[in-house]
């Protein structure tokens, strides 16, 4: 029993001994896998400033990228529901990387289009690509538009100086251009204004001084791009048109017979009979160097509607000039010279052939050939009203081409109310009696 007693005292040591050591032995094993984890590593960092973290072999993120977090930082925890705070603010989650590099081409057209190198048209009637030079028409900054008033007549340089400057003014939309010279070498300077953010949208063509003795027709045209691109900004339906259609403006058509106050251009050839119509061939027309010019923009642009401005009447006429016969689009004539008239407060609007027959008119060109929906404007009783007229002039003016493209744009959308075109209605050469065929107004 004594040895029983002794060899369990003896026991009790070594159990001992066992239980410390085995205790040791697992400490420093749990010691040295701790220190084995640290050795030869750096400290892990956070995958939103780790660009490596979640890469894959082409270098794009993985599908996890920027959508948790490292589980040292919130012991242990993975967040599945998108990137933490610290993630969004010190990098973009890589979800949206996409997006962005998708938003790029968006970011290269606003960037072409501030630049401002090229607006809607490079030339007469070619288009560029519609990133380019494109601005809606209701974000046209009109306060950098140059002030120009109407209490004296403008010279050629003030005209020029005047379009160049609403080009500058407003590179995305507008552009300057020169159509050609004249027999003299006149420049004949036209202004496109295209808000409409197509490359080739339908376009709106506004002549003036075709007659070189009618100025008031050159200030009427000048007032164009002012009156529309400011009124634009209160005036919807005006904002509308200038998000449908690209005008293009040349006050200038005869600059030699403006420079010379005479009709005729300098080879004493009145241009505005100078064209081609059903009855005459382009063989035997444009003998001008002025008509071959407007020619050659109109048949490039094929224009879907058209103002010829003059002076020294007050009315509203179109087609047809050398025949009686109506045109295919009479009613469409009748009720949009009716609604012209109006806004510019006049009595007469015709069938130009009933305020007398001429031959070889622009408007009978371009609605023969192109199928223009084209007007004469007579725009003031003297073909050069006194200087403190010409505000109300150039008002009454624009007042009538937005009337007129109004009427062309309910006409497209088939909400124009008809009149009526009938021969019995016409009111005959009004102004001539008896008709001598000459020295007469458009």
């Amino acid at each position: 029993m004594e040895l029983g007693l002794l060899l369990a005292g003896l026991a009790r040591p070594v159990d001992m001994f066992m239980r410390c050591s085995f205790l040791l032995a697992l400490a420093a094993l749990l010691v040295g896998c701790g220190q084995e984890g640290d050795s030869g590593h750096a400290p892990r960092r956070d995958s939103a400033v780790d660009p490596g973290h979640d890469a894959q072999p082409d270098g794009q993120s993985g599908p996890e990228a920027g959508a948790r977090q490292d589980s040292a930082s919130d012991g242990g925890s993975t967040i599945d529901t998108g990137a933490g705070p610290d993630l969004a603010a010190d990098l973009p989650a890589a979800a949206d990387l996409p997006a962005d590099r998708s938003s790029s081409a968006d970011l290269g057209a606003a960037d072409t289009a501030s630049g401002g190198t090229d607006a809607a048209i490079d030339g007469p009637g070619t288009g560029v690509s519609a990133d380019i030079g494109c601005a809606l028409a209701g974000s046209i900054a009109v306060d950098s538009l140059p002030p120009i008033s109407f209490v004296t007549y403008h010279d050629q340089l003030q005209i020029e100086t005047y379009l160049q400057s609403v080009a500058s003014a407003l590179p995305a939309i507008a552009q300057y251009r020169v159509l050609g010279q004249s027999v003299q070498g006149r420049d004949l300077p036209y202004l496109i204004m295209n808000a409409t953010c197509q490359a080739s949208p339908p376009a709106i063509f506004a002549n003036g001084t075709h007659h070189g003795d009618e100025p008031a027709s050159t200030e009427a045209v000048l007032a164009i791009p002012d009156y529309l691109l400011r009124k634009s900004t209160t005036d919807a339906s005006v904002r509308s048109l200038l998000g449908t259609y690209a005008f293009y403006v040349l006050p200038l058509v005869n600059p030699d017979g403006f420079a010379l106050s005479t009709r005729e251009n300098a080879s004493g050839v009145d241009i505005n009979r100078d064209y081609s119509y059903p009855d005459r061939s382009d063989a035997d027309s444009f003998k001008t160097v002025e008509a071959r010019l407007v020619k050659s923009l109109q048949e490039s642009v094929g224009f879907h509607a058209a103002v010829a401005y003059h002076s020294g009447a007050q009315e509203v006429i179109w087609p047809w000039c050398y025949t009686g016969d109506a045109t295919a689009d009479g009613s469409f004539f009748t009720a949009a010279g009716q609604k012209t008239a109006q806004a510019m407060d006049f009595l007469i609007y015709q069938q130009s052939y009933d305020d007398y027959p001429t031959q070889g008119e622009y408007i009978d060109f371009a609605y023969w050939k192109s199928h223009t929906l084209a007007a004469t404007f007579e725009v003031s009783s003297s073909k050069s009203p006194a200087a403190a007229l010409l505000a109300s002039v150039a008002n009454g003016a624009c007042k009538g081409i937005i009337a007129w493209v109004q009427a062309v744009s309910d006409h497209d959308k088939g909400s124009l109310h008809s009149l009526p075109a009938t021969a019995a209605e016409r009111r005959r050469f009004p102004l001539t009696a008896p008709f001598d065929g000459t020295n007469r107004l458009e």
